[in-house]
């Protein structure tokens, strides 16, 4: 489902334009990639600490 944001500023104008233009296949396809390498990165650091924190300890 696609939502987009209007300008509604101005009632008078005649059709409401869109804020933001829809994104290419290529920009989704790179959004997801970094949404996702940022995903596990932030799932795999807490778990890198803990094996450096067990490795201090140790």
């Amino acid at each position: 489902m696609a939502v987009r944001s209007f300008d509604v500023r101005d009632v008078r104008s005649a059709p409401a334009r869109p804020i933001d233009s829809p994104l290419s296949r290529r920009a989704r396809r790179r959004r997801r990639q970094r949404l996702s390498v940022l995903g596990a990165t932030l799932v795999g650091v807490p778990f890198v600490v803990a094996l450096v924190a067990l490795g201090v300890a140790h």
